[in-house]
C-alpha cells in the first residue's frame, strides 16, 4: 500500500474569508450519512475521518481516510454535482476543522485559481488510492492484504503493538470478522504475531513483509 502525498489547503486564502467556521466534533460522530445534501466542505486541522460503504449483508468497506489539512472528494464533487452523499463519514478521533459553506465551494471552484488546484490535485491523489483499493480486492489474497494492512498499521502508529479489534480489521478489508480472526490465528500460529485481548503484537517483521510480496 502506497503512502498518497496530498496537497496543501490554501489555508492562507481560506483563513481570510468570513464566510469559513470553525467546527470540531467528538470521535464516533456521524458528519454524514448516505443520502445527506453536503451544506459545508470540511477541512481538517487536527483529528482523523473514515469515510466507508456499508453493505446490505452488514459488512461494510472502508473507501479512504481523511487527516490533517485533507478533505473529502466526495462531499466536494457532490455539492459541486448537486448530489446526496452516497457513503458515510465518520469521525475516528476528536476532530478539528475549518468548514467551507457549499455555495463558497462552488464559486472558488470558477474563480479562485489556487482552491481549483487544491481540489483537483485532492481528486488525483484520491482517485490513485481508491484504485490502489479495487486493485487490492480484485487481484490481491485476502492474506496478502491482511498482512499489509497491519504493517501499515505498525508504521502509522509507530509501535509494535497495535490497540485494534477484529472487526475493525474486517471493516478496513472488506472481509468478515470470522474470517479475519480466522487469518490473524494462523499469522499467530506461524508466529508473525501474537494476539492479545484488543491487541494485536508483532513478533516478525520480515516474515509478515514477506506474505505482502508473495504471489496472489
Amino acid at each position: 500500500m502506497k503512502t498518497h502525498n496530498f496537497p496543501s489547503p490554501p489555508l492562507d486564502f481560506i483563513l481570510q474569508q468570513d464566510s469559513v467556521s470553525k467546527i470540531s466534533a467528538p470521535a464516533k460522530t456521524t458528519l454524514c450519512s448516505s443520502g445527506d445534501s453536503c451544506q459545508h466542505l470540511i477541512i481538517l486541522y487536527e483529528g482523523r475521518v473514515k469515510v466507508y460503504y456499508p453493505a446490505t449483508d452488514g459488512r461494510s468497506i472502508t473507501l479512504y481516510h481523511i487527516g490533517v489539512n485533507e478533505s473529502c472528494i466526495l462531499t466536494a464533487s457532490c455539492i459541486v454535482n448537486d448530489m446526496q452523499f452516497p457513503a458515510i463519514a465518520e469521525t475516528e478521533t476528536d476532530v478539528k476543522g475549518y468548514a467551507v459553506p457549499a455555495d463558497k465551494v462552488q464559486k472558488w471552484m470558477q474563480t479562485e485559481l489556487q482552491w481549483q488546484h487544491y481540489l483537483f490535485g485532492l481528486l488525483s491523489q484520491r482517485m490513485a488510492s481508491l484504485i490502489e483499493l479495487v486493485n487490492g480486492l480484485a487481484f490481491k489474497r485476502l492474506d496478502n492484504r491482511l498482512a499489509d494492512y497491519l504493517l501499515q498499521q505498525f508504521k502509522l502508529e509507530n509501535t509494535s503493538q497495535l490497540y485494534t479489534t477484529h472487526q475493525l480489521i474486517a471493516d478496513e478489508l472488506a472481509s468478515s470478522r470470522e474470517v479475519i480472526s480466522r487469518l490473524l490465528k494462523e499469522f499467530e500460529r506461524e508466529q508473525f504475531i501474537t494476539l492479545g485481548r484488543g491487541y494485536i503484537k508483532l513478533l516478525a517483521l520480515e516474515k509478515l513483509q514477506n506474505i505482502t510480496i508473495e504471489n496472489h
